[in-house]
């Protein structure tokens, strides 16, 4: 198969490529469920559930500043903070929000853990150990990168519901054409 779209895993290739490869997959197809909608359309949640489009956007973006910025990089997680200096549930989404930001806020995150990424995938890091410590020893950057896959998967089914309830928009992957915007940088 000849052609794959950027974010999806190698046919073949080492253990890093393929882990990373499928991050971006489940980073892209999260980001086509939450692509193109307005403010109303981000904060509708179903009857079951607390969760939004716009709070996942939210919650991911924290959520890879978290893991990559603060765990592997060791530096000032700034998402995370900005997120929860006012005391406000990430989770929540108003309708004074800009869905822009919202957006923004995700792509630049994204991007930015990605490029830290490409320097574990450089220096073959994942056997080191991360900033995350238990009981005195510390997690290795592959666990915090596989409990990041677990993280994902698990939003992306919440958005495939979320995203059917906004507008029908229903598939597994996002088209192979679908690139968003930290591919396009």
């Amino acid at each position: 198969m000849e052609n794959l779209p950027l974010w999806e895993p190698p046919m073949s290739g080492t253990e890093a490529q393929h882990l990373f490869g499928m991050l971006d997959r489940l980073r892209t197809t999260f980001r086509y469920k939450a692509d193109k909608l307005d403010i109303g359309q981000l904060a509708t949640k179903l009857p079951s559930s607390q969760l939004s489009l716009g709070g996942l956007l939210q919650h991911l973006a924290l959520v890879e500043d978290e893991k990559f910025t603060y765990f592997i990089a060791r530096q000032r997680p700034e998402v995370l903070l900005a997120l929860t200096a006012d005391g406000r549930e990430h989770f929540d989404v108003d309708l004074n929000d800009d869905p822009e930001i919202l957006y923004q806020r995700y792509d630049e995150a994204v991007a930015k853990s990605r490029k830290i990424q490409q320097s574990l995938i450089e220096e073959g890091a994942l056997d080191t150990d991360s900033g995350l410590e238990f009981d005195g020893k510390h997690v290795s950057v592959r666990r915090i990168i596989c409990d990041l896959v677990e993280e994902y998967g698990r939003h992306a089914g919440h958005a495939d519901l979320l995203r059917e309830a906004v507008d029908g928009r229903v598939g597994e992957d996002a088209p192979l054409d679908y690139l968003p915007a930290w591919y396009r940088e």
